[in-house]
Parts: C-alpha cells; sequence; structure tokens
C-alpha cells in the first residue's frame, strides 16, 4: 500500500503555523516535487488561500468541525486527491487524544509552534493542554523571542517530551537550539557532583549528550525502586518530578546494577556513587543509561521529595 506522509503543524492561535505552512509551500520547494494536500481546522493570523494553494500545486480543504476530522474522511481526501504529502494545520482546543489516521497516511513529522510572547501565559494556565501539544512532537519552535529567558522551562519541558528538538526561529526563518545553557555542574570532575536540584537536567542531558559521560563517575542522591520486572539484582534509581500538576508526577531514573551487593531496599532513599555505561537495551531497542555502583549509601528522605519542574 502506497503511504502518504503525513506532517502535522500544531500550537495555539498566532503561533506561527501559518506562517510555517506558506513558507514550506512557497520557498521550500514542495510545489516542485509532487502535490500538496493542505487540510486547515483553524484560520490563522497568516491567511492561506484556496487560489494560492492551487498555485503551489496543492489543494486547499477547510475543516470547521472537530466531529469531521475522521478517519474514513481523510481517507476520502487521500483517494479523490491522490497527493503527495499532506500538511494538517490543527485545532489545538480539540481532543487530540481522540485524533486517529487511516492506513494510507505515514506520520512523518509533528511540528509544534509557540509564540513565546504569550508562551507563559499558556504554561502557567494551560499546563496539561500546553503538554498535550508537545509530548508527540519531534520538533518544538519558539517564535518572537525577545526578552524572555527560556532556560528555566528547559528541564521541564524536555522532560515533557525528551525526544523532541526544541528550537528558536529568528525573524529571518533561521532555526537554532532553544536551549544552549552551561551545565550547572562541572563535567571534568573525577566524581561529577549532581545536586538535588539539578537531577533532571542531568537525566535529561544523559540522553541528549551520552559521549559526555560514558565511563565518567557520577554522585547523586535518589530514590531506589525494585520491581519484578528488572533484572534479577538491579534497581531503578531517580526522582520523582511534577511537570504539569499533582495528578502528573513521573518517575525518572536509571537501571542500577549488582544493588543487591549493597543491600538496597525497596522504596528507600540513597546517595549512589556509580560508573555510567550506555548499553543495548531489548526491552527498549536502543541504549540506555546504566549505573555500576562504587558504593550505595543509605540516607534520610531529601526534604523536595518531588522535582517541582512546572
Amino acid at each position: 500500500m502506497l503511504e502518504i506522509p503525513l506532517f502535522i503543524v500544531d500550537g495555539f492561535l498566532d503561533s506561527g503555523k501559518s506562517t510555517f505552512i506558506v513558507d514550506a509551500l512557497e520557498k521550500d520547494g514542495f510545489s516542485k516535487k509532487g502535490r500538496t494536500l493542505v487540510i486547515l481546522c483553524e484560520e490563522g493570523e497568516t491567511e492561506i488561500t484556496e487560489e494560492f494553494v492551487k498555485n503551489c500545486n496543492g489543494t486547499l480543504v477547510v475543516i470547521e468541525n472537530e466531529e469531521d476530522l475522521t478517519p474514513e474522511y481523510l481517507s476520502e481526501l487521500a483517494g479523490r486527491y491522490v497527493p503527495d504529502r499532506v500538511i494538517l494545520e490543527l485545532n489545538c482546543m480539540w481532543d487530540l487524544s481522540k485524533l486517529y489516521f487511516p492506513e494510507c497516511y505515514r506520520l512523518a513529522q509533528v511540528l509544534t509552534f509557540v509564540d513565546a510572547s504569550t508562551f507563559e501565559v499558556y504554561y502557567n494556565n494551560m499546563r496539561q493542554k500546553f503538554k498535550e501539544l508537545i509530548e508527540f512532537s519531534d520538533v518544538v519552535v519558539f517564535n518572537r523571542v525577545d526578552d524572555i529567558d527560556l532556560s528555566q522551562y528547559q528541564t521541564g519541558l524536555k522532560l515533557m517530551n525528551s525526544n523532541a528538538q526544541f528550537m528558536i526561529m529568528g525573524e529571518d526563518g533561521i532555526t537554532k537550539k532553544a536551549f544552549e545553557e552551561p551545565l550547572p555542574f562541572d563535567i571534568t570532575k573525577d566524581v561529577i557532583e549532581i545536586e538535588d536540584e539539578d537531577f533532571g537536567i542531568w537525566y535529561i542531558d544523559t540522553f541528549e549528550n551520552p559521549k559526555r559521560y560514558e565511563g565518567k563517575t557520577v554522585s547523586f542522591n535518589g530514590y531506589a525502586t525494585i520491581s519484578k520486572k528488572l533484572p534479577k539484582g538491579t534497581c531503578i534509581i531517580g526522582r520523582h518530578a511534577m511537570t504539569c500538576c499533582a495528578d502528573d508526577i513521573q518517575f525518572y531514573g536509571h537501571l542500577c546494577m549488582n544493588a543487591d551487593k549493597f543491600k538496597v531496599k525497596n522504596k528507600t532513599w540513597v546517595n549512589v556513587v556509580a560508573r555510567i555505561e550506555f548499553e543495548y537495551s531489548e526491552e527498549y531497542q536502543e541504549e540506555e543509561t546504566v549505573l555500576y555502583p562504587v558504593s550505595i549509601t543509605p540516607i534520610k528522605s531529601l526534604k523536595k521529595a518531588v522535582l517541582d519542574l512546572r
């Protein structure tokens, strides 16, 4: 079966979605690479007209009601227009959990656009909806960044979606990485000391920059959990973190080998000093961070047991 690449563009109103679509059709050469079906679920600040899309070797379809965005209708559009690609601009206020696509569509990329000038309002007052937008995104693009310091939100955003690329788009259309702040700990030391409040930053960085930590020794305080689902003698050591609300607390941690040798008890607080290695996981089908402990010492529960990253 021939699969049609699907590009999803989402974000709150006036975040730059329509401008991106116009640029993709006009500047990125989509018109020379076959026909594009553009499906709009809301009208943006930048108008996308039927005539414009037609001049870019495409077809425009507008869906005004949430209940009309069904797999059956999307399949009908694919058969009617036989596009080489589909760009779907979503209305983020619709229930995205009910969104399904027919088999003839192949999800190629999900891009979320954020207006930095209104970001803090949405982030502080509509956290759950904001999380829904970015947790399945491949790329999150911040527009209109002026004097806003995004670095304070770095850990919370990345824990919402550690696989996404977070970018800043300038007025010239050029993008760059959104977060390039220096690490709050010294990775050149023989033992990298991770302060309690910096666990989230370190945890994310082990995924983004594994070569920094390969073979290095790290020391941090964490919560140890033991499960029958884990390899015998191992545990997970990490922290609980809140990125949205009290109902959204999740546990983030790394596999620790040979925990039984240090008589680690389930659901206890410990200080661990461990060498970091990266080993292939059959469960996740990728390399994961593995701790080989030098020492594991029981400690009292931290005063701030849950990292508040809201």
